[in-house]
């Protein structure tokens, strides 16, 4: 199985409890999947998953699960201990998801040899398909050699999600790996690593703008590089916009302007005031965006 293309880093719809919504969720993946979304990545780091329990997780991976149709499901399994670990990967094969999600465990720097054992062990608790996702935000960065082997001592290590704006490492690591699935794991980092032979991206600013976000990776592969150029570079202006509401208050609010209510973001995350909404809305009129 290969994923590529214009994935989404989904949210969790919420209802004004702040409660998980089944009803605005199928909504919301509605949304998606009409505008042609190609996969959907649940429980995401950028996603806000730290504030939900994991039956919340659970919850909101069933919920965009039942409307996802045949789209491809991701589902990201949180560091915990070896047996919290067995419960999270026999809810991913309950739900039928299609591909794991591991991140490096956080927030401890932990030796090569620790974080190469993590994975070895995690891998092997499951014949599922593991995307390997470095992001460095939440822990020690995984070093190319420690990828190598991790990929090298597990077969099912066919994925991999990159956050670490290290191009050197990346360009190894696909020259070394060539059956590896590689996604850019930043809408800032589209352009250069999908030119590196990257498959595609796991984006937050697709959630309310999936048009712009298709046609990005359409441009990239069809390889008109002035193009996609200038659409990665009005990207990056969409999310200093967006950050102006707060880590994930200014994307929940696109999406309200563009007609899908997902709610509020969650506990302890910022909620946007009067003068970012405001603000939020002038610059993607001038953007040409709504």
């Amino acid at each position: 199985m290969e994923i590529g293309g214009a994935l989404s880093e989904v949210f969790a719809a919420l209802n004004e409890k702040n409660q998980l919504d089944e009803e605005k969720t199928a909504e919301y993946i509605k949304f998606l999947l009409e505008n042609k979304v190609k996969a959907l990545f649940v429980g995401g780091i950028a996603a806000e998953t730290m504030s939900f329990s994991e039956g919340e997780r659970e919850k909101w991976l069933k919920s965009v699960k039942s409307a996802a149709e045949d789209t491809p499901v991701i589902f990201q399994l949180r560091p915990s201990n070896i047996e919290d670990m067995k419960k999270q990967i026999k809810v991913a094969e309950e739900n039928s998801v299609d591909v794991i999600s591991l991140s490096q465990p956080y927030p401890i720097p932990l030796s090569d040899n620790e974080i190469l054992e993590y994975f070895n062990n995690v891998c092997r608790l499951t014949s599922l398909p593991v995307m390997i996702y470095n992001e460095p935000t939440v822990g020690k960065p995984i070093s190319l050699q420690t990828l190598n082997l991790i990929i090298k001592n597990n077969k099912n290590a066919r994925f991999y999600k990159d956050s670490t704006h290290n191009m050197i490492d990346l360009h190894s690591l696909i020259m070394q790996n060539p059956s590896l699935n590689v996604l850019a794991g930043s809408d800032g980092l589209i352009f250069d690593i999908m030119n590196a032979g990257g498959k595609g991206v796991v984006s937050l600013v697709i959630n309310p703008f999936p048009e712009l976000i298709n046609q990005e990776v359409k441009a990239l592969q069809d390889k008109q590089l002035d193009k996609a150029l200038e659409l990665q570079n009005k990207i990056l202006k969409i999310r200093s916009v967006l950050k102006e509401g707060g880590l994930t208050a200014g994307y929940r609010y696109a999406m309200e302007l563009r007609g899908i209510d997902i709610g509020k973001a969650p506990f302890p995350y910022s909620n946007i005031n009067e003068d970012a909404r405001l603000k939020i809305e002038k610059n993607l009129k001038e953007l040409d965006l709504i």
